[in-house]
């Protein structure tokens, strides 16, 4: 079969097309014909390469992978992430507190080839009506979204959220997410379109960055945000920070913008602010999250479609900024 392999990092010239043996499957597998993986910037990571960070090279990149079951002769998307099912946090659940837990695409070989043989218990069934490439949207970014509202930060009805960079992958998921949870959302985009699609997705407010802490005093009538949902970092932080009530929680799943953060340990103490991490989730919160999916409470966003073949491209589009929700590669290897 053919597949994307990375075997150094670097820029997009490291995407290589290669041709491996087809994978079998075992006792208590499947297989899976691939017809869509969606990109994160987990992607672009696993190309450039993170300091201190070793990644088993080589490695078929692609997280959130949809296909045709070959066993159970049905269309199928993955989890995403998963523990070795034996420890103690695997059992009560958390699977993302396991010391053995993998991403698909970061740890273990992820979903850019022709077929792929996983556990059946990593099997996600295809909503009734829901197209494989949306589908291919979903599953990375909508759990992350869900362990950090739901799990870490723990939204209620009536919190005032605010999601930073709101038209991204996670961004649009978590605006849904913390409407589902009956919170009321503002989001911050870079551009007017955007903040319309902000809006879109059911926010009631949409800011831009410069002028996001006036807009917050005055939807907050000078009380500050319940909760602030990050994944961009150095950027955002000092907004973030300033954003929050006293007793406000900011919650993060990453740092697209750097990792050293300039933090006054004087604002988060005397505004007793609660700092969270928040890394994936367990595979029961993805079941609860997929079943929103199929209720119709959460909807992919979809900026585009490619073919595999152009996957670095799509890498481009993805380092610009240039997209407003998740771009879908569609299998194209074999041609």
């Amino acid at each position: 079969m053919f597949a994307i392999r990375i075997d150094r990092h670097g820029g997009p010239e490291v995407l290589q097309r290669v041709s491996l043996p087809a994978p079998v499957a075992g006792p208590d597998q499947v297989t899976v014909r691939v017809s869509h993986v969606g990109l994160n910037h987990l992607d672009l990571w696993v190309r450039r390469g993170v300091p201190g960070h070793r990644f088993p090279l080589p490695l078929v990149p692609g997280s959130d992978v949809v296909g045709h079951c070959v066993e159970l002769d049905a269309p199928v998307a993955l989890h995403p992430g998963f523990g070795c099912m034996g420890c103690a946090a695997c059992l009560s659940g958390r699977h993302d507190l396991c010391r053995s837990y993998m991403i698909r695409g970061e740890r273990c070989d992820g979903g850019m080839a022709e077929l792929v043989v996983v556990p059946r218990a990593q099997v996600l069934p295809l909503p009734p009506g829901l197209a494989p490439e949306q589908a291919a949207a979903l599953p990375l970014a909508l759990l992350t979204a869900w362990h950090m509202l739901r799990t870490r930060a723990r939204a209620r009805p009536g919190d005032r959220v605010v999601v930073q960079a709101g038209a991204s992958g996670v961004g649009s998921l978590a605006i849904q997410v913390a409407r589902l949870c009956g919170a009321r959302v503002a989001a911050t985009a870079s551009t007017p379109d955007k903040r319309a699609a902000c809006l879109r997705l059911g926010a009631d407010q949409a800011w831009s960055y410069e002028e996001a802490a006036d807009a917050a005093r005055a939807w907050t009538d000078k009380a500050g945000v319940d909760i602030v949902v990050d994944h961009v970092g150095a950027a955002t932080w000092p907004l973030s920070q300033r954003l929050l009530r006293w007793g406000g929680t900011y919650v993060s799943c990453g740092a697209t913008t750097g990792h050293q953060l300039a933090l006054d340990m004087r604002a988060v103490f005397f505004k007793q602010l609660s700092i969270l991490g928040s890394t994936m989730g367990g595979m029961g919160e993805m079941f609860d999250a997929w079943q929103a999916v199929s209720d119709g409470a959460i909807q992919p966003v979809l900026d585009r479609v490619l073919p595999m073949s152009e996957l670095g491209q799509a890498h481009a589009l993805l380092e610009d900024r240039a997209l407003i929700g998740k771009v879908v590669m569609a299998q194209d290897l074999a041609s």
